[in-house]
């Protein structure tokens, strides 16, 4: 009888006790049989960083320090690689400086990699069914050992957010963009394949509710480990509220071969009552799921993409989410105080009054097949990035202005001067 993957699940309340959350991962590794030697690439999720309203979207640096020095006690570990890109046409080194994991890179054997400044290597897939290779950092596809930690959170689009989605976050922009539209989760899981973790620590001492890249927190307290992505995001799956066949990317990923095909295939060791921790999200916050059911003045109307029977979930309309989040995170109440614009995405069936506003149509596909009153404005992209239409949203929709908060204008443009002439020289002069 083969051995069923084991997924372990620790009480931890808070992130206080460095020793307690550093005993939790070197017991679990233990128990788990995880070894990890030579170079460990070691990535968390840090989408997007803010001191004031971005502060549970990315895994705390407690949990990220335990783990380095749990592996620095290592002799077989050479080196510590810290390795992410965060979210497009944001510098990962600026997100990481406010996430507050500058520090950590005077750890011991500790380097960090900001996978968009890094050089870049063609990788081939072989069950890939939307990608057949992708251009990816040089240092995450030479690493000899893979350890992933995620913050567990709720995705707007996907539902879930933990270990096979954190994959997103190995690609650089160009490639980033590429199948994030109606093909995103089928891209998720071609991105399995070569992001396949040897070993998984999450971060579920607090959870991400609403929009994953400013996440509402929920205290859940808990450390889960695992050796198999698909069986943690499995077990992390129906403690948030969801059946493990509802998140698309994990159902298309165990449909080719990845184990546990089942969870009848899983064992799960926890200190913690199942029930108790899934009594803490019964009432898990969803709002942004639905464009639709927002309460907001905006008009927003939604057709299919070009040839297709439904709405693009992963693309403008994933974007479009975000940005309204995002508003509302940096100034609550803001989207309720926005104007009466009319948002369309996609080929929309019907006719669009203006109300006196602008009409924005929000990417290159989009059109009305009806009668349209009053002007337009095209937003292009493929998908449209969230601070590209977070540009357009203050001036035509009088949402806030993210740009006016003065973390941009005295930390942002540093970081990025020092990523643009790192990248250069990674990219054009080696």
């Amino acid at each position: 009888m083969a051995e069923k993957h084991k997924v372990i699940i620790r009480s931890c309340s808070d992130y206080k006790d460095p020793r307690r959350i550093r005993s939790i991962i070197g017991e679990g590794m233990e128990e788990l049989g995880a070894k990890p030697f030579g170079r460990v690439l070691l990535k968390p999720n840090v989408v997007f960083a803010h001191r004031r309203y971005s502060r549970f979207s990315y895994t705390h640096p407690a949990v990220i320090e335990a783990v380095l020095d749990e592996l620095a006690a290592r002799a077989e570990v050479e080196r510590i690689i810290i390795g992410e890109r965060t979210a497009i046409y944001m510098p990962t080194r600026y997100n990481f400086a406010v996430a507050g994991y500058s520090r950590l890179r005077r750890k011991p054997k500790v380097k960090f990699c900001f996978f968009d400044e890094d050089a870049l290597v063609e990788v081939p897939f072989q069950k890939g069914s939307y990608h057949n290779s992708l251009r990816l950092s040089r240092t995450f596809v030479e690493s000899d050992y893979k350890l992933y930690a995620p913050k567990l959170k709720h995705h707007m689009t996907s539902k879930l957010t933990c270990a096979i989605k954190l994959n997103v976050g190995i690609c650089d922009h160009k490639e980033r963009l590429d199948g994030h539209d109606f093909h995103l989760e089928e891209k998720i899981a071609d991105l399995y394949e070569v992001g396949y973790p040897n070993l998984v620590v999450v971060d579920a001492v607090i959870i991400g509710q609403q929009c994953e890249m400013v996440a509402k927190p929920l205290s859940f307290g808990v450390i889960m480990m695992g050796t198999s992505g698909v069986a943690i995001d499995s077990v992390a799956a129906r403690l948030i509220g969801f059946d493990p066949n509802e998140i698309d990317h994990l159902r298309i990923a165990r449909s080719r071969g990845w184990e546990p095909a089942s969870d009848d295939d899983i064992e799960i060791k926890s200190d913690v009552p199942l029930d108790e921790l899934r009594e803490k999200t019964k009432y898990l916050d969803r709002k942004f799921s639905n464009l639709l059911d927002l309460d907001t003045p905006l008009r927003i109307y939604l057709g299919n993409y070009p040839g297709g029977n439904d709405i693009c979930h992963g693309g403008c309309v994933n974007m479009l989410k975000g940005a309204l989040a995002t508003f509302e995170a940096y100034k609550p109440g803001g989207i309720k105080q926005a104007q009466d614009n009319a948002i369309v995405i996609g080929e929309y069936e019907g006719d669009v009054d203006g109300h006196g506003h602008t009409i924005l149509l929000v990417g290159d596909c989009t059109k009305i097949k009806g009668k349209v009153t009053g002007k337009t404005k095209r937003i292009k992209g493929c998908p449209v990035g969230i601070p590209y239409f977070s540009a357009f949203g203050p001036f035509y929709c009088k949402l806030p202005n993210l740009y006016m908060d003065r973390d941009y204008f005295l930390r942002f443009p540093y970081h990025y001067a020092v990523s643009s002439v790192v990248k250069f020289i990674n990219r054009k002069l080696r």
